[in-house]
């Protein structure tokens, strides 16, 4: 990554309008995140319908596609940080978590 963060990717899996992966650092040995790419699903059409309402920015009801990052165990939060960046500078994106909801402030990391 740009910032020197050097991940490791592993245990690759795809299907219908998903794909997904274990995003690792190479330099330490704490757990990355598990990462899925899911697009132009039914399920991604629920998800965005569930949550649009509460969006304050308003951006969320016009979403075709939905990164979800998986976190377990003893996290490694520069590759979430990496991850975030970088999602950020590809699209325009809006951070949701499942206990924070649209309250998460993922530049803190």
């Amino acid at each position: 990554m740009a910032d020197g963060t050097e991940l490791r990717l592993s245990d690759r899996n795809s299907g219908d309008g998903w794909m997904s992966a274990q995003l690792d650092p190479v330099a330490s040995g704490a757990a990355g995140c598990h990462i899925q790419f899911s697009a132009g699903s039914p399920l991604v059409a629920a998800m965005v319908a569930g949550v649009a309402s509460d969006d304050p920015s308003g951006r969320v009801s016009a979403a075709d596609s939905l990164v979800t990052l998986t976190l377990s165990g003893e996290v490694d939060w520069t590759v979430v940080s990496a991850v975030w960046r970088a999602a950020k500078a590809l699209w325009e994106v809006v951070p949701y978590d499942e206990g924070a909801g649209f309250a998460v402030d993922l530049d803190e990391l």
